[in-house]
């Protein structure tokens, strides 16, 4: 990779191989501190360029994440980790165009990548193309069946579509590789619940709740409210929504639950102003149109009711499905 005949490149390369060491320790802030030292030695190393994006990308700041692996894609344009690092910092912006296209070129350049294949069949799903998504999946447990990387996004697209039993198959792979991978443990205590099980939904969401933190405590602390509201705990779930909106105001799986919460205590023009706060926030919540639905049901709109159950139907809300029939009788 190095020229052996060019001592700056040797220094390089030898402080290029400590931030790698750190790196894989999750030392970001030491990964970056000595890429760029081996950058001050060579400032086209795209290798050093590339580890160091990734590094920012970890600690994230997307921007330097961003200019360091453009800068790379510049220096060397047939590096395929670069392009999946940026497909995957497009990916985490929503950004799911810019992402798929890095991402094919990363697995025409790194075919036995599983990661760069996973990231791929995410970006896929989320620009429509499921069919080749789920191939690129099956490409990736191929390739490293412990990458539970694969199982993680395989699981969230699952829950996408409602079907949380396969969504409850592939997060429990996770934890088969990687115990107690907070994100996954969160994911199983909601698709316990909505699985008609939440006595195992709080037993998952209490995990969550011990070994997460930020954004993401937020959520486990929502899907703990929601098994406690599944069994009628409704003093206990109450108490956790509220600390769930304190961490993060903007969850709308929250408010819908906060909804749940009014219906049960039989406050249905409370549960209709949360929940048409959470369809503001994400109109794909699953179930959120069955409870708008009962909610106009107890202020006595039938119209508005049947609407909402309609508008549930045809978004698979399984909820939504059955309620409609009593429309169409």
């Amino acid at each position: 990779m190095l020229s052996c005949g060019n001592q700056r490149d040797q220094e390089a390369y030898q402080f290029f191989l400590r931030g790698n060491d750190q790196l894989l320790k999750q030392d970001y802030p030491q990964a970056i501190r000595f890429y760029s030292e081996a950058l001050k030695k060579k400032e086209d190393f795209s290798e050093a360029l590339t580890n160091r994006g990734l590094s920012y990308l970890q600690q994230g700041d997307a921007e330097k994440a961003l200019t360091d692996l453009n800068n790379s894609l510049k220096i060397n344009p047939k590096l395929g980790s670069t392009y999946q690092n940026r497909g995957n910092l497009f990916s985490l912006q929503g950004q799911y165009a810019p992402a798929r296209r890095d991402l094919e070129e990363a697995v025409k350049l790194i075919p036995d990548s599983s990661s760069a294949w996973a990231l791929l069949g995410n970006a896929q799903y989320m620009t429509g193309q499921e069919d080749l998504a789920f191939t690129s999946f099956d490409k990736a447990t191929q390739l490293r069946a412990a990458d539970y990387t694969t199982y993680a996004f395989r699981g969230w697209i699952y829950v996408l579509r409602k079907e949380y039993a396969q969504a409850q198959e592939d997060f429990k792979k996770v934890l088969q590789y990687k115990t107690n991978e907070p994100s996954s443990v969160n994911n199983l205590a909601m698709v316990s619940t909505m699985l008609g099980n939440p006595q195992e939904g709080l037993k998952w969401a209490d995990l969550a709740v011990k070994i997460t933190e930020g954004k993401l405590l937020a959520y486990s602390v929502n899907n703990r409210a929601f098994a406690l509201l599944e069994l009628n705990r409704l003093d206990e779930a109450k108490a956790e929504l509220d600390r769930s909106l304190r961490l993060d105001e903007h969850n709308a799986w929250a408010y819908r639950n906060l909804g749940m919460y009014y219906l049960k205590k039989a406050e249905p023009q409370k549960a209709l102003e949360v929940l048409e706060k959470a369809e503001q926030m994400d109109p794909s919540v699953d179930e959120l149109n069955y409870y708008l639905g009962k909610s106009y049901e107890l202020l006595g709109k039938s119209a508005e009711k049947c609407k909402a159950w309609q508008k549930g139907a045809s978004l698979k809300e399984k909820k939504a499905v059955e309620a409609l029939k009593a429309c169409q009788s």
